[in-house]
């Protein structure tokens, strides 16, 4: 049996980045990531408004779309640009980060390796939405469930509680993590000179520093229920980006808090939309 060398498969990985066909194809998925962070903006905001149809979440994001005119088109089509998004960010953990050093690179990679984790899920939910027999039936259930029965079944386990409290945790940090990256430019190495300079480069800069903080709000909201879920071992208080943004839109000004946060996430689309554009290559 021939055994594939590291070498090789760098040299394979530096090549496939390097091609137009996963460039652009890459360019897409960003755009349709980032159209469901509109849309998750737009369901957000109707909610702060009162009105309670349509999930604000990635999979109720993706049923919305399935109920337009050409919607299924749309979400094949982002089927494949989050399937290259996946071989993108794999591109990236093997060849990537070279302006990096150290444990920045590490970081680096090892952030590489969760989006690609997270757009390969969008990648299955997207298929599963437009493979569905009926427009809406494939994501309207909503996140809150979902993540509700992973919790139960985990607070199920002897180490249970202190696992879901650990994973809420994580989300709190990635929250964190968000903030951070939005209020500190971080983001800038993902897009390239024209999209850090100029007139593009300060509309660029205002809808990802509004973007990630929004996103890292709404994060840190889910990561507290779920940790409230291990402290009180109930998994029904624990939720998805859906039952979070409720809590908000329930708790003091929370009308109001929504509304915010909601613009941030509309913003976060927008820079993917944007970024597709002004992707960095290396």
């Amino acid at each position: 049996m021939t055994q594939v060398s590291s070498s090789t498969v760098t040299r394979a990985a530096a090549e496939a980045q390097d091609h137009p066909a996963l460039s652009w194809t890459a360019r897409l998925g960003f755009a349709c990531y980032g159209l469901v962070y509109l849309l998750i903006g737009w369901l957000a905001a109707q909610l702060a408004l009162g009105d309670s149809q349509g999930s604000p979440s990635r999979n109720g994001a993706l049923a919305q779309v399935a109920q337009e005119p050409f919607g299924r088109v749309v979400l094949w089509v982002a089927v494949a640009g989050f399937s290259a998004l996946v071989v993108w960010e794999l591109c990236q953990l093997i060849v990537g980060h070279r302006d990096r050093d150290g444990m920045k690179k590490v970081v680096g990679k090892a952030g590489s390796a969760a989006k690609a984790a997270v757009f390969a899920t969008l990648a299955v939910s997207a298929y599963r939405v437009a493979d569905s027999s009926s427009g809406s039936s494939g994501g309207g259930g909503g996140s809150g469930s979902s993540s509700q029965g992973w919790t139960a079944r985990v607070l199920s386990w002897p180490a249970g509680p202190a696992l879901v409290a650990a994973g809420g945790a994580a989300i709190v940090a990635y929250a964190i993590w968000s903030v951070v990256k939005g209020v500190t430019d971080r983001w800038t190495k993902e897009v390239d000179v024209n999209g850090r300079t100029g007139n593009t480069g300060r509309a660029l800069a205002w809808t990802a520093r509004t973007g990630y903080v929004g996103r890292g709000a709404a994060f840190a909201v889910v990561g507290g229920l779920v940790v409230w879920a291990a402290l009180t071992r109930d998994p029904q208080k624990s939720g998805g980006l859906d039952e979070a943004l409720r809590t908000v839109r329930d708790g003091p000004a929370g009308p109001l808090l929504l509304a915010l946060i909601a613009l941030g996430l509309a913003c976060f689309g927008i820079f993917n939309i944007a970024k597709a554009w002004h992707l960095r290559q290396s």
